[in-house]
């Protein structure tokens, strides 16, 4: 993405709805439903900083892009004036926009940017390249690659092919790391370095650990080989690290002194307790308040609560426009600020 510098299924598991437009606006919130407990948590933020604002609120989660289309319907033909939707599929969604568009709703695209649409208002979103640069840094800092002699071999589990927002953290860290590739300071025994190689089309442990699976047999790699060894897996997602690196041990024999560094997206509670305990290094937070309130915040300028214009500080081209966005910074976590983050359950 060029940057010019980003329920069950069809049944609303909070509050679904539909009220007069009369009364106050509704805002229809479409987030996807899966293993990745953040939406759920996101989505529940959202819609109480909205409802305490007095709109009128219906939110529902979605399995797949068939139903996250029927929802998206269900919710323009009960009269939502606002959409908040992050995609399932950031390509598939132009269709049901466009008769959003036709009854003047509003869309905002949340997290993930919705692409090859026209009709896309507002984009709300964390800083995702950064967090790519954040993590490949930390990488050199770690490893003083611009000092290392040999080879570090490093592999790419790199999320949804689906969501631009991988190809925004691999594009960051590729920023970094480009140069040690060509020098021959990092190297790939799988040669799968592209972003197209080395995605699923969904992500999730499944996905991760079937992409991990493939990465191994078809580089051979030996935990007792300098050359052959697996030094660094820059994977995405939630929770994804703990499900890696059980894959290596049960599957193929690493202990705990032979398992490669692993990067982990988003900062659960999981992620602050492996890193306090040292079993992992490090992390890149999102607060999940944070998105859920600047999107409130442009929603009440969009209604004209606060008298305000919508202050964009960005604006990423979605392959069509120029989508006016609000980006979000993202801090990386490691053991030297763990304990500004970590709760006391998590001790």
């Amino acid at each position: 993405m060029k940057i010019l510098r980003y329920a069950v299924s069809g049944v609303a598991l909070c509050s679904y709805l539909f009220l007069s437009s009369a009364t106050s606006e509704i805002v229809g919130i479409s987030f996807p439903n899966n293993s990745n407990s953040s939406w759920q948590k996101q989505g529940q933020f959202l819609q109480n900083y909205l409802e305490d604002e007095g709109y009128a609120v219906s939110y529902m989660l979605a399995n797949s892009v068939k139903t996250q289309i029927k929802d998206i319907k269900t919710m323009i033909d009960g009269g939502t004036d606002i959409l908040v939707v992050a995609s399932i599929d950031d390509k598939a969604l132009s269709g049901i926009l466009e008769e959003a568009k036709n009854k003047n709703v509003t869309v905002i695209s949340y997290d993930r940017l919705i692409m090859n649409s026209p009709v896309v208002d507002y984009y709300v979103t964390f800083d995702h390249y950064s967090e790519g640069v954040k993590q490949a840094q930390f990488l050199v800092d770690k490893f003083h690659l611009d000092e290392e002699k040999h080879s570090l071999n490093v592999e790419f589990l790199s999320g949804a092919r689906a969501d631009n927002v991988a190809r925004d953290i691999y594009e960051g860290e590729m920023s970094v790391l480009l140069p040690y590739f060509e020098s021959g300071i990092l190297g790939s025994l799988s040669f799968e370095t592209d972003f197209n190689q080395t995605t699923e089309y969904t992500w999730n442990k499944a996905t991760a650990q079937r992409r991990l699976r493939h990465v191994i047999n078809l580089s051979q790699y030996q935990t007792n080989s300098k050359t052959k060894q697996l030094d660094i897996i820059l994977s995405e997602g939630t929770d994804i690290p703990n499900s890696i690196e059980k894959t290596l041990t049960r599957e193929y024999g690493y202990t705990k002194k032979d398992l490669p560094f692993i990067t982990g997206r988003d900062c659960s509670d999981a992620d602050f307790s492996q890193i306090k305990r040292g079993k992992q290094q490090m992390c890149v937070y999102k607060d999940p308040q944070a998105l859920p309130y600047i999107t409130k915040v442009v929603i009440n300028r969009i209604t004209n609560k606060d008298g305000l214009p919508v202050l964009e500080n960005s604006s990423y081209f979605n392959g069509v426009e120029n989508i006016p966005t609000y980006i979000l910074p993202v801090t990386l976590v490691d053991k030297n600020n763990v304990e500004d983050y970590i709760g006391p359950k998590n001790l």
